[in-house]
């Protein structure tokens, strides 16, 4: 049967409607959050269903800085941008290697992928990436008192050391969290950290009030607790504890003056008799 050119024409549609299917979904595991001067794999996965492949594209915002193109040699470029250091004797097309990470970094990736003709099917995935500036020690704790009775209200602050971006603050009484009370994160500018960015103290609160079940034998344990991401995590403890009545010294000093002026009133009888005598015994 001979086919018209209109049902070429079909046939041809239909076939590259189905081939624009041939890629799946990308997937792309890149790290969350990095120190400065880290060593990270961006990682892109895909499948091309027996498609080729005509190119894989890295790109930081909208700016490309890693290309891999088989039919060309050589068949990778890198083009340069701010802290970005692609390692080529680790990289591959489904792998970039950035070394020695900067704090420009920071930004969104995607991974983009194209099949080869005659689809050229593209489909792309991103993530974010944090360099961080991590605290430098533990947050302060600062509380009213701690010594306390039941139906006392103290009050906390935890503060901690300045950080890119800003830490988190968890308050734990016993080890189980509570709520804050307020929290604020002031922006600072430190002279130890990079002065490219900004940096963050975060200042955290709260309100308690203390109940019989606060105490263990006696004490409870209230912490802050500083983290972020998975990569730091800084805590400061202290340790409340009940209230007891104490002895009152002036009771013991009574008592004693008590037991002395009896004393004194039992001798002074015998005194004046002696004394007595003694003007007979004169006047004789």
């Amino acid at each position: 049967m001979e086919i018209s050119p209109s049902q070429w024409i079909l046939i041809m549609f239909s076939t590259f409607i189905i081939g624009m299917d041939s890629l799946k979904e990308i997937e792309i595991s890149i790290p969350v959050a990095v120190r400065v001067r880290d060593t990270i794999s961006l990682q892109c996965k895909y499948d091309l269903e027996g498609e080729p492949l005509y190119t894989v594209k890295w790109y930081k915002g909208t700016k490309e800085f890693f290309r891999f193109v088989p039919k060309e040699l050589p068949n990778t470029k890198v083009f340069a941008l701010p802290g970005i250091d692609v390692d080529l004797s680790k990289s591959t097309p489904n792998e970039v290697v950035l070394r020695n990470v900067q704090p420009e970094v920071t930004g969104r990736y995607k991974c983009e992928v194209s099949s080869d003709a005659p689809y050229f099917d593209t489909k792309w995935n991103s993530g974010y990436i944090y360099v961080i500036d991590a605290p430098l020690d533990d947050p302060s704790l600062l509380i009213e008192k701690n010594y306390v009775d039941v139906g006392d209200f103290i009050t906390g602050n935890c503060t901690t050391l300045p950080s890119y971006p800003a830490t988190n603050v968890s308050w734990y009484l016993n080890g189980k969290r509570i709520p804050e009370r307020f929290s604020k994160k002031l922006e600072v500018t430190p002279e130890f950290m990079s002065s490219r960015r900004k940096h963050y103290v975060t200042m955290s609160g709260i309100e308690l009030q203390i109940m019989e079940s606060t105490f263990q034998n006696g004490k409870a344990f209230l912490s802050c607790v500083a983290s972020l991401f998975n990569i730091y995590r800084g805590e400061r403890k202290e340790v409340l504890e009940e209230a007891k009545p104490r002895p009152r010294p002036s009771s013991v000093l009574s008592s004693r003056d008590e037991r002395s002026g009896g004393q004194q009133l039992e001798i002074l009888p015998t005194l004046i008799v002696l004394v007595f005598l003694l003007i007979i015994y004169v006047h004789r």
